[in-house]
């Protein structure tokens, strides 16, 4: 609610005007109702981005943040609290817009990624097995090998 206060000159009843100096001024107050929709509140952006708070921050949906920052070479620092990732929101976002304007780099270390892992499987006499996906983010279970020794 919206408070007005106006002052109005007083007129006498009998149609006579004081002198300017005289006259007293009257307060008239009216009540203005201003609708809920019609208000915006804006917070202030919060400084860390957590699984939590993501989403309504960036867009980006809670198990894509957390499969992000767990990523091999992800390189801003992860805090830990209990079960909160926490990571700084303007470096975070800053981290995604250069993903953006370079995607063929990051193919190309995911790639470098997958040909080092495969030179140290290769080393020991392992190949590497692809997992089926489960559609859980939990670890695959007990019977999925992840790599495959060679016959002889």
């Amino acid at each position: 609610m919206r408070v007005i206060e106006r002052t109005f000159p007083e007129v006498p009843a009998r149609g006579s005007c004081p002198p300017r100096g005289l006259a007293q001024p009257a307060t008239a107050t009216a009540t203005l109702a201003i609708p809920l929709d019609g208000l915006t509140l804006t917070a202030p952006q919060p400084e860390m981005l957590s699984q939590r708070n993501v989403e309504s921050v960036t867009g980006i949906p809670a198990r894509v943040f957390l499969d992000t920052i767990r990523g091999l070479g992800f390189p801003l620092p992860v805090t830990r609290l209990g079960k909160l990732r926490l990571v700084q929101r303007e470096a975070f976002i800053a981290y995604l817009q250069a993903l953006a304007s370079d995607p063929v780099s990051r193919r190309a270390a995911e790639v470098d990624e997958r040909t080092r892992v495969a030179a140290v499987l290769a080393s020991a006499g392992l190949e590497s097995a692809p997992c089926p996906r489960t559609g859980q983010a939990s670890a695959p279970p007990a019977r999925t090998s992840r790599a495959r020794l060679p016959l002889k």
